[in-house]
């Protein structure tokens, strides 16, 4: 039976501008779900996502079950004043409907804004160009103070509990961990304000769901068991002939060969480079290749371009040698990892992951503030009265030329 609280009562869910989008289709992530099941078990009023309707309401509006009437996720309309639009002037009353955002980011409208009257503010006189704002903002040192803020507590809390993974081997208990570090999560960051507790959930649910493969191979085989997990699907990956991506780029290799990942990448922007070089030198049947030959053969002689098709082959072998024996490196690298090493290397890669989808929504809500106060610029930086102005000096242009030409009467 359902709680006492609940009887007599419906909570309408809005979830459909929660997925993420893709080419053919749209996919719905860990945070997507994470986020409607967690509204579901709170059975609370959730702003713009969940509302809770008693049946006298159902009633009154006829047992309609729209679910748009109760839970309504459409944005509101976009304020424009009138008066700002032909006298200039920011609006003080849309910078205050912006407060909470600007706030929780730890952004002073002060850095951007001045004071215009007792209804208005105006860019500070030193900005003349909306490419400023994000540089005003992003340097804003309560901004980079409350995302250190977060940042503090995204480390305290993963050296509090980065033992639970730690042990996991030794518990077995891997649902156990979800809802440890899930709830240990929320509570930890929330808290800080930057973020709100869907968006810090949605971090940590989309980071369990990318780990949940290795933390399964962690409880069933160790540390040691992992990184050999994670050579192996290296290796296999090179010898495939048709590759999604590229296996030099997994979390491993950059920790295990850093070295070698440089020198590769050197040696492919060496290729890049001598090839292109050639095919400009070389270009011709087409009008833009032709134009690419002349200006080049003014600097390339025959000769030259022999010596750099030489020095390409000669790259192209040294790439190729490097890329065949790095399986070999890289399974000495493994075989060279003991225990302790195997579960720091685990551990850390498993930390980034989880910092990057924390800083992923970071930056997406520093998008926000910037793309609020670019709002404005775009809105009232240029007046009606600027408009006019420059038409008018323009028809003044205008009626020049055509008095020069002998036209004007």
């Amino acid at each position: 039976a359902k709680p006492a609280a609940r009887r007599g009562k419906v909570l309408f869910i809005n979830a459909d501008a929660e997925y993420r989008e893709g080419r053919a289709q749209n996919y719905l992530d860990p945070e997507h779900v994470e986020k409607i099941v967690s509204a579901y078990q709170r059975f609370a009023d959730i702003p713009a996502f969940a509302t809770i309707v008693t049946h006298a309401q159902l009633a009154e509006n006829d047992c309609n079950l729209n679910i748009r009437r109760y839970a309504d996720n459409a944005p509101p309309p976009e304020p424009h004043d009138v008066r700002a639009h032909l006298l200039g002037g920011v609006p003080k009353a849309e910078i205050a409907a912006k407060a909470e955002l600007f706030a929780a980011h730890g952004f002073d409208p002060n850095r951007i804004f001045v004071r215009r009257d007792d209804r208005y503010l105006d860019f500070a006189p030193e900005i003349t160009d909306e490419k400023q704002l994000r540089a005003r903002i992003e340097g804003d040192d309560g901004v980079k103070a409350r995302e250190q803020q977060l940042r503090g507590a995204f480390d305290a809390w993963w050296k509090a509990h980065q033992k639970h993974i730690v042990r996991l081997p030794e518990t077995q208990a891997l649902m156990g961990l979800r809802a440890e570090l899930m709830g240990s999560f929320e509570k930890a960051l929330t808290p800080v304000g930057l973020l709100d507790r869907f968006q810090v959930v949605g971090a940590i649910a989309t980071w369990w769901g990318d780990a949940l493969f290795d933390l399964k191979a962690l409880m069933a085989r160790g540390f040691e068991g992992v990184v050999e997990g994670w050579v192996t699907t290296i290796v296999t990956a090179l010898e495939e002939d048709d590759k999604k991506g590229n296996p030099l780029d997994h979390k491993l290799v950059k920790r295990l060969l850093p070295e070698l990942i440089d020198e590769i990448a050197e040696v492919e922007g060496q290729v890049a480079e001598l090839d292109g070089t050639i095919k400009a030198a070389t270009a011709s049947n087409d009008e833009e290749g032709a134009e690419a030959a002349d200006e080049a053969d003014e600097a390339l002689t025959d000769e030259a371009v022999k010596e750099l098709k030489k020095k390409l082959g000669s790259a192209k072998k040294k790439l190729k040698a490097m890329q065949t024996g790095f399986a070999e490196r890289l399974q000495a690298a493994q075989a060279a990892v003991d225990a302790a090493q195997a579960q720091a290397l685990v551990v850390g890669i498993l930390r980034g992951d989880l910092e990057r989808e924390l800083e992923r929504r970071v930056i997406g809500h520093r998008g926000k503030v910037v793309a609020a106060v670019e709002g404005c610029w775009t809105k009232y930086r240029t007046t009606m009265r600027d408009i006019e102005g420059a038409r008018d000096a323009a028809k003044a242009r205008l009626n020049g030329f055509i008095a020069e030409l002998g036209y004007a009467r």
